[in-house]
Protein backbone atom coordinates (compact mmCIF):
# COMPACT_ATOMS: atom_id res chain seq x y z
CA UNK A 1 0.00 0.00 0.00
CA UNK A 2 2.59 2.29 0.80
CA UNK A 3 4.79 1.91 -2.04
CA UNK A 4 1.71 2.32 -4.44
CA UNK A 5 1.27 5.72 -2.21
CA UNK A 6 4.54 6.61 -3.05
CA UNK A 7 8.28 4.89 -2.76
CA UNK A 8 10.56 6.73 -0.36
CA UNK A 9 13.80 5.40 0.06
CA UNK A 10 14.79 6.43 3.91
CA UNK A 11 18.59 5.52 2.94
CA UNK A 12 20.97 5.47 5.82
CA UNK A 13 18.04 6.37 8.46
CA UNK A 14 20.14 4.51 11.13
CA UNK A 15 23.73 5.31 10.04
CA UNK A 16 25.69 6.44 13.36
CA UNK A 17 28.42 8.14 13.57
CA UNK A 18 32.05 6.76 14.99
CA UNK A 19 33.25 10.45 15.88
CA UNK A 20 30.59 12.73 18.22
CA UNK A 21 29.23 14.73 15.66
CA UNK A 22 25.80 16.00 14.88
CA UNK A 23 25.39 16.31 10.96
CA UNK A 24 21.67 14.82 9.72
CA UNK A 25 21.77 15.56 5.59
CA UNK A 26 18.73 15.04 3.77
CA UNK A 27 18.10 14.27 -0.11
CA UNK A 28 14.94 14.08 -2.64
CA UNK A 29 15.51 12.64 -5.93
CA UNK A 30 12.08 12.10 -8.96
CA UNK A 31 12.27 9.35 -11.30
CA UNK A 32 10.72 9.99 -14.92
CA UNK A 33 7.47 8.38 -13.55
CA UNK A 34 7.05 10.48 -10.83
CA UNK A 35 7.94 9.07 -7.36
CA UNK A 36 9.09 10.76 -5.19
CA UNK A 37 12.62 9.17 -3.60
CA UNK A 38 13.81 10.66 0.06
CA UNK A 39 16.97 9.83 1.73
CA UNK A 40 18.76 10.97 4.82
CA UNK A 41 21.73 10.32 7.00
CA UNK A 42 21.59 10.25 10.84
CA UNK A 43 25.15 11.06 12.41
CA UNK A 44 24.46 11.34 16.31
CA UNK A 45 27.76 11.63 18.48
CA UNK A 46 26.05 8.58 20.57
CA UNK A 47 24.18 5.71 20.02
CA UNK A 48 20.25 7.20 19.39
CA UNK A 49 19.25 3.46 20.14
CA UNK A 50 16.91 3.51 17.36
CA UNK A 51 14.03 0.88 16.32
CA UNK A 52 11.78 0.71 13.93
CA UNK A 53 7.95 0.85 15.13
CA UNK A 54 4.43 0.67 13.50
CA UNK A 55 1.63 2.51 14.52
CA UNK A 56 -1.57 1.17 13.23
CA UNK A 57 -4.38 3.39 12.35
CA UNK A 58 -7.01 4.27 14.97
CA UNK A 59 -4.17 4.89 17.80
CA UNK A 60 -4.84 7.57 20.92
CA UNK A 61 -1.48 9.25 21.58
CA UNK A 62 -1.25 13.02 23.76
CA UNK A 63 1.18 15.55 23.52
CA UNK A 64 4.21 15.78 26.79
CA UNK A 65 3.96 19.16 28.49
CA UNK A 66 7.58 20.04 30.49
CA UNK A 67 5.47 19.26 33.37
CA UNK A 68 4.30 16.04 32.57
CA UNK A 69 0.75 16.47 31.66
CA UNK A 70 -1.10 15.77 28.32
CA UNK A 71 -1.19 17.91 25.85
CA UNK A 72 -3.12 17.78 22.60
CA UNK A 73 -4.81 14.51 22.37
CA UNK A 74 -5.21 13.13 19.12
CA UNK A 75 -6.18 9.78 17.25
CA UNK A 76 -4.13 8.13 14.24
CA UNK A 77 -6.01 7.96 11.09
CA UNK A 78 -3.28 7.01 9.22
CA UNK A 79 -0.33 3.66 9.76
CA UNK A 80 2.78 4.78 10.27
CA UNK A 81 6.46 3.58 10.53
CA UNK A 82 9.64 5.01 11.41
CA UNK A 83 12.33 4.93 13.11
CA UNK A 84 12.42 6.14 17.19
CA UNK A 85 15.06 7.26 19.28
CA UNK A 86 16.10 6.40 23.20
CA UNK A 87 13.04 3.83 23.21
CA UNK A 88 10.39 6.30 22.68
CA UNK A 89 7.21 5.99 21.03
CA UNK A 90 8.26 9.37 18.96
CA UNK A 91 9.08 9.55 14.51
CA UNK A 92 12.47 10.79 14.45
CA UNK A 93 12.13 10.04 10.51
CA UNK A 94 9.35 7.78 9.01
CA UNK A 95 6.23 7.83 6.32
CA UNK A 96 2.68 6.93 6.48
CA UNK A 97 -0.18 4.99 4.50
CA UNK A 98 -0.21 8.02 2.38
CA UNK A 99 2.83 8.60 0.78
CA UNK A 100 3.17 11.70 3.43
CA UNK A 101 7.17 11.62 5.17
CA UNK A 102 8.86 13.42 7.79
CA UNK A 103 12.53 13.91 9.49
CA UNK A 104 13.14 15.75 12.48
CA UNK A 105 16.78 17.31 11.67
CA UNK A 106 19.00 18.83 14.74
CA UNK A 107 18.82 22.62 14.76
CA UNK A 108 21.46 23.60 17.47
CA UNK A 109 20.79 27.00 18.75
CA UNK A 110 18.14 28.03 16.86
CA UNK A 111 15.09 26.45 18.40
CA UNK A 112 12.75 28.79 20.08
CA UNK A 113 9.76 26.87 21.07
CA UNK A 114 6.42 28.19 22.31
CA UNK A 115 5.50 29.00 26.39
CA UNK A 116 3.17 26.40 27.46
CA UNK A 117 -0.27 29.07 28.36
CA UNK A 118 -3.19 28.04 29.53
CA UNK A 119 -4.76 28.51 25.43
CA UNK A 120 -2.13 26.48 24.14
CA UNK A 121 -1.65 23.71 26.98
CA UNK A 122 -4.58 21.59 24.70
CA UNK A 123 -2.72 21.99 21.74
CA UNK A 124 0.54 21.60 22.65
CA UNK A 125 2.95 18.86 21.48
CA UNK A 126 6.93 17.99 22.51
CA UNK A 127 9.46 18.21 19.76
CA UNK A 128 9.66 14.03 19.62
CA UNK A 129 5.90 14.19 19.07
CA UNK A 130 5.43 16.34 16.32
CA UNK A 131 6.21 13.37 13.87
CA UNK A 132 3.96 11.17 14.79
CA UNK A 133 0.84 13.77 14.69
CA UNK A 134 1.75 14.52 11.58
CA UNK A 135 1.84 11.29 10.32
CA UNK A 136 -0.84 9.95 11.94
CA UNK A 137 -3.10 12.88 10.76
CA UNK A 138 -1.94 13.77 7.43
CA UNK A 139 -1.81 13.12 3.77
CA UNK A 140 -0.48 15.91 1.51
CA UNK A 141 1.99 18.88 2.88
CA UNK A 142 -1.05 21.56 2.22
CA UNK A 143 -3.14 19.94 4.86
CA UNK A 144 0.02 20.16 7.19
CA UNK A 145 0.65 23.85 6.41
CA UNK A 146 -3.09 24.19 7.34
CA UNK A 147 -2.69 22.29 10.70
CA UNK A 148 0.33 23.71 12.06
CA UNK A 149 -0.98 26.90 12.21
CA UNK A 150 -3.22 25.41 15.42
CA UNK A 151 -0.60 23.75 17.17
CA UNK A 152 1.82 24.74 19.62
CA UNK A 153 5.47 22.67 20.05
CA UNK A 154 6.61 23.22 23.41
CA UNK A 155 9.93 22.71 25.40
CA UNK A 156 9.46 19.06 26.96
CA UNK A 157 12.57 17.68 27.56
CA UNK A 158 13.57 14.60 25.61
CA UNK A 159 14.00 11.61 28.26
CA UNK A 160 17.56 10.04 27.62
CA UNK A 161 19.16 12.85 25.53
CA UNK A 162 21.90 14.58 27.62
CA UNK A 163 20.75 12.81 30.94
CA UNK A 164 18.46 10.25 32.10
CA UNK A 165 16.15 13.55 32.98
CA UNK A 166 16.42 14.19 29.34
CA UNK A 167 16.52 17.85 27.68
CA UNK A 168 14.39 19.73 25.07
CA UNK A 169 15.63 18.93 21.36
CA UNK A 170 16.44 21.09 19.31
CA UNK A 171 14.65 20.24 16.00
CA UNK A 172 13.58 21.42 13.11
CA UNK A 173 11.09 19.10 10.53
CA UNK A 174 11.19 18.41 6.62
CA UNK A 175 8.11 17.02 5.21
CA UNK A 176 7.63 15.67 1.97
CA UNK A 177 4.08 13.98 -0.16
CA UNK A 178 3.93 11.45 -2.55
CA UNK A 179 4.02 14.22 -5.35
CA UNK A 180 7.65 15.27 -3.96
CA UNK A 181 6.23 18.49 -2.47
CA UNK A 182 8.28 19.48 0.28
CA UNK A 183 8.21 22.01 3.42
CA UNK A 184 10.45 22.52 6.39
CA UNK A 185 8.82 23.42 9.73
CA UNK A 186 11.38 25.57 12.29
CA UNK A 187 10.44 26.74 15.90
CA UNK A 188 10.95 30.65 15.70
CA UNK A 189 9.96 32.99 18.11
CA UNK A 190 7.43 30.46 19.55
CA UNK A 191 5.65 29.70 16.21
CA UNK A 192 6.12 27.31 13.50
CA UNK A 193 7.64 28.52 10.90
CA UNK A 194 7.08 26.71 7.18
CA UNK A 195 9.39 27.44 4.25
CA UNK A 196 8.69 25.68 0.99
CA UNK A 197 11.50 23.45 0.00
CA UNK A 198 11.42 22.85 -3.88
CA UNK A 199 14.86 20.98 -3.78
CA UNK A 200 14.38 18.83 -1.73
CA UNK A 201 16.85 18.95 0.58
CA UNK A 202 17.73 19.54 4.06
CA UNK A 203 20.77 20.20 7.03
CA UNK A 204 20.92 21.62 10.27
CA UNK A 205 21.43 25.52 11.45
CA UNK A 206 20.68 28.32 10.62
CA UNK A 207 17.36 28.60 9.29
CA UNK A 208 16.04 27.28 5.86
CA UNK A 209 15.80 30.28 4.15
CA UNK A 210 19.43 31.32 5.03
CA UNK A 211 20.42 28.40 3.52
CA UNK A 212 18.04 29.43 0.55
CA UNK A 213 20.13 32.69 0.08
CA UNK A 214 23.27 31.04 0.49
CA UNK A 215 23.29 28.83 -2.45
CA UNK A 216 23.38 31.78 -4.45
CA UNK A 217 26.79 32.02 -3.72
CA UNK A 218 27.51 29.08 -5.86
CA UNK A 219 25.43 29.81 -8.89
CA UNK A 220 28.42 29.02 -10.86
CA UNK A 221 28.59 25.25 -10.19
CA UNK A 222 27.61 22.85 -13.09
CA UNK A 223 27.18 19.24 -14.03
CA UNK A 224 28.76 20.18 -17.23
CA UNK A 225 32.62 20.01 -17.50
CA UNK A 226 34.04 23.46 -18.76
CA UNK A 227 34.82 23.56 -21.81
CA UNK A 228 38.69 24.77 -23.37
CA UNK A 229 40.17 28.13 -22.91
CA UNK A 230 42.53 29.81 -24.84
CA UNK A 231 44.60 32.18 -23.55
CA UNK A 232 46.99 33.83 -26.45
CA UNK A 233 47.83 31.46 -28.89
CA UNK A 234 47.95 28.28 -25.62
CA UNK A 235 44.40 26.34 -25.13
CA UNK A 236 44.04 24.82 -22.17
CA UNK A 237 41.12 22.22 -21.37
CA UNK A 238 40.29 20.78 -17.99
CA UNK A 239 42.71 18.42 -16.48
CA UNK A 240 39.44 15.35 -16.38
CA UNK A 241 35.68 16.01 -15.16
CA UNK A 242 34.44 17.35 -12.60
CA UNK A 243 35.80 21.24 -13.52
CA UNK A 244 31.62 22.06 -13.70
CA UNK A 245 31.79 21.77 -9.68
CA UNK A 246 35.04 23.82 -9.26
CA UNK A 247 34.31 25.42 -5.69
CA UNK A 248 32.05 23.24 -4.33
CA UNK A 249 32.73 23.22 -0.55
CA UNK A 250 33.82 19.94 0.94
CA UNK A 251 33.77 20.48 4.87
CA UNK A 252 31.41 18.93 7.04
CA UNK A 253 29.03 22.17 8.11
CA UNK A 254 25.55 22.21 7.79
CA UNK A 255 25.91 24.96 4.99
CA UNK A 256 28.19 23.11 2.95
CA UNK A 257 26.67 19.65 3.40
CA UNK A 258 22.94 21.56 1.96
CA UNK A 259 25.13 23.29 -1.10
CA UNK A 260 26.28 19.64 -2.27
CA UNK A 261 23.03 18.18 -1.50
CA UNK A 262 21.52 20.57 -3.31
CA UNK A 263 23.62 20.53 -6.04
CA UNK A 264 24.17 16.82 -6.17
CA UNK A 265 20.54 15.98 -6.48
CA UNK A 266 19.78 18.81 -9.10
CA UNK A 267 22.33 17.34 -11.39
CA UNK A 268 21.45 13.64 -10.79
CA UNK A 269 19.69 11.45 -13.60
CA UNK A 270 16.33 10.13 -13.21
CA UNK A 271 15.87 6.63 -13.00
CA UNK A 272 12.87 5.15 -15.00
CA UNK A 273 10.86 4.27 -11.95
CA UNK A 274 11.73 4.29 -7.92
Amino acid sequence: MIRRAATYILAASFALATSPVFACTGISLKSQDGAAIRGRTLEFGFPLKSSVIVVPAGQEFSGQLPDGSKGLTYKTRYGVVGANALGAVAIIDGLNDQGLSIGLFYFPGYAQYAEVTKENASRALAPQDFGLWVLGNFATVDEVKEAVKDVAVVGTPFPGLGSAKGMPADAHFFIQDKTGKSIAIEPRDGVLKVTDAPLGVMTNAPTYDWHMTNLENYINLTAKDVGTVKLGTVTLSATGSGSGMLGLPGDFTPPSRFVRAAMFSQAATPNESA
